[in-house]
């Protein structure tokens, strides 16, 4: 060997063998914690189509001596379950529809207008964050009293109807648009409704997927206001109707039935989230300004 060559080592440095050891580490501790995860709902899935005396049995067996399919349907059967089920989407959906376009609007008047108390609004809106919204809700349900809105969908859809999550979201969001871009658009003569639709919302759609998964999802489950402005049989929500179904059947036979019920309702949320998956990793790290 020259003298002017110098030898490289064989070996790696002591911290790229051990970074392998530590992702495996991590791996395994990931694969861990979902398969406990996993089996919550796989047993409950195996209970939900059990015979009602094996549900508490001890020792617990996991897989029924008898397949009841039939107790998918004992919610439908023995209690308006159905009906939970409408009343949640309708105001799932209405909720989720109007947060996207209230959020996307307010979003991109903070980002890309200037006025005077632009700041001023927005740290006001992300004040309202610190607020727990159980303080909020007695004088909220005032409100919807007087507006006669109990018991009704307009007290359950209109006071979630915009978020200031929603609005941050958005408006970071549209932070990283070029404003030479919405320049040229004007510069064509394009109205502002008409650069937010054709060329703000195409390129926001990740953002908006996520928000729109976030807002559903939250909406879905929610129980307290539901509970407060829609408590009659024809407003009840699924969390609402859920917990009284448990209310009237209490005691081992009526496991079977109330873990199919919970399955049923928690498959819109599974569905969509498997389908805006992609999507909701592509909001969330455009949000963070992650290239």
């Amino acid at each position: 060997m020259s003298a002017g060559v110098i030898e490289r080592p064989t070996t790696a440095p002591a911290s790229r063998r051990r970074r392998p050891v530590g992702r495996i580490a991590v791996f395994v501790l990931l694969i861990a914690g979902g398969l406990v995860f996993a089996s919550v709902f796989v047993y409950a899935a195996l209970s939900a189509v059990k015979p009602a005396d094996e549900v508490l049995a001890n020792p617990m067996r996991w897989l029924p001596t008898e397949w009841l399919w039939g107790n998918v349907a004992l919610p439908f059967e023995q209690a308006p379950f159905a009906r939970y089920y409408l009343n949640s989407t309708v105001v799932g959906v209405s909720v989720t529809v109007l947060n996207v376009i209230t959020c996307t609007l307010a979003g991109y008047s903070f980002s890309k207008f200037v006025y005077r108390g632009r700041n001023v609004l927005f740290v006001v809106v992300l004040a309202t964050l610190m607020v727990p919204l159980e303080v909020i809700y007695v004088p909220l349900y005032a409100l919807v009293f007087d507006l006669g809105w109990v018991n009704s969908f307009a007290g359950l859809i209109i006071p979630s109807a915009t978020s200031a999550f929603g609005i941050f979201l958005m408006r970071q969001s549209i932070d990283g648009l070029p404003d030479e871009l919405l320049e040229a658009a004007r510069i064509d003569g394009a109205g502002e409704l008409r650069i937010l639709w054709n060329v703000v919302t195409p390129m926001m759609a990740s953002p908006m997927a996520a928000l729109a998964l976030f807002i559903f999802m939250t909406n879905w489950d929610s129980h307290l206001w539901p509970l407060l402005v829609g408590n009659d049989e024809e407003h009840r929500t699924l969390p609402v109707g859920l917990a009284a179904m448990q209310a009237n059947n209490l005691g081992s036979g009526g496991i079977p039935m109330m873990m199919a019920a919970a399955l049923l309702a928690l498959l819109p949320t599974l569905l969509l989230f498997l389908v805006l998956q992609r999507k909701f990793v592509e909001g969330i790290t455009m949000t963070a300004g992650i290239k």
